[in-house]
């Protein structure tokens, strides 16, 4: 398993390494990680055992005692729990006409820009199971975020407790997640002696049929992605539920930053610990509502820096990024 110093690379890490040779492979992976804000932030640890990662949390305390001279203490011990993540396979295959492929002179570039779609399917799959999978609804998947905190609740030390509700009652509701990535917390897996991230084999010419059965020549490219999802200290993320999106800019709408105050501190003193990079997750709609109240000079927690020209918005010191995954219709969790 691949490290770099004490920290584990990011699929981002992964695919800069990649030497660019003109072939179709490398440009692919640099268009990949642009539309996926995820991936700039989550690591990718290797399976433990085959196509499953199995972790050990530690879900309650050893009971140490006061003495007195002469008088002994009880032994004890720790609670701990076994959770086991399993991963997913996700494939597409594309065909292009080898004669219309070689007409422009370069053949490559224009493989490239038909597999473009493939491409961009495969990602939106993978950004929509790390927020929504759901292994009940879909068992070839694996249960993302949704899916984990899907539970409200008001007793601290269950996962509910890390999903705060913004009130919305209906179903045009939207979420904002706080994500502390890291080996001990959350982090994408892949099955052992595979490869983290998108895999692309150029299968080069074949004989394929059309819709008739009828034969021609095509090249045929083979995209596969396997991953899956383990949170491995609940604690350290959270979500906020239930926001309301018609009410956003109007006297009924929920006190987001507040929200988010509480969702950070419920989240903070356990990404320390487990040195978790932390990240928040948002839809367009409720970027562009922060960006907004970021323009608003007595809003002191959030805040606008710029990185690489581009206005970014930070609360709390905390990345705000956008992830067109997640839903403006989201029904009420409770």
């Amino acid at each position: 398993m691949a490290t770099k110093g004490n920290t584990y690379p990011s699929l981002k890490d992964y695919y800069s390494q990649i030497e660019g040779d003109g072939k179709i492979t490398s440009t692919i992976i640099d268009l990949f990680v642009q539309s996926n804000t995820i991936l700039e932030d989550a690591i990718a640890i290797e399976c433990n055992d085959g196509t499953n990662h199995k972790t050990t949390v530690r879900n309650g305390l050893p009971e140490p005692q006061f003495r007195k001279f002469y008088q002994g203490a009880k032994c004890t011990k720790g609670e701990y729990t076994t959770v086991t993540d399993g991963t997913a396979m996700l494939s597409d295959y594309s065909n292009v006409d080898k004669d219309l492929a070689d007409l422009n002179g370069n053949t490559n570039q224009f493989r490239l820009n038909e597999a473009d779609a493939h491409i961009q399917g495969m990602n939106n799959t993978v950004q929509e199971n790390i927020i929504y999978g759901n292994k009940g609804k879909n068992a070839s998947a694996f249960d993302g975020f949704a899916t984990r905190y899907n539970t409200i609740s008001t007793t601290k030390g269950e996962i509910g407790y890390q999903v705060i509700d913004a009130g919305g009652t209906s179903t045009d509701n939207t979420s904002i997640y706080l994500i502390g990535w890291g080996e001990k917390s959350a982090h994408l897996i892949y099955p052992r002696g595979s490869k983290a991230g998108l895999d692309h084999k150029d299968l080069g010419e074949e004989t394929v049929k059309d819709s008739n059965g009828d034969e021609y020549q095509a090249y045929r490219d083979y995209f596969s992605w396997k991953l899956g999802l383990s949170v491995r200290n609940y604690r350290a993320s959270g979500r906020i539920a239930n926001i309301k999106v018609s009410d956003l800019g109007t006297s009924n709408a929920a006190d987001i930053c507040d929200l988010m105050v509480k969702l950070y501190h419920r989240c903070k003193q356990h990404s320390k610990i487990a040195k978790a990079k932390q990240v928040w997750y948002v839809n367009e709609t409720i970027e562009t509502y922060l960006h907004l109240q970021a323009m608003n000079k007595t809003n002191v927690r959030l805040t606008l820096d710029e990185v690489d020209g581009q206005p970014i918005v930070k609360f709390l010191g905390i990345p705000v990024k956008c992830c067109d995954a997640i839903l403006d219709t989201e029904a009420r969790v409770v």
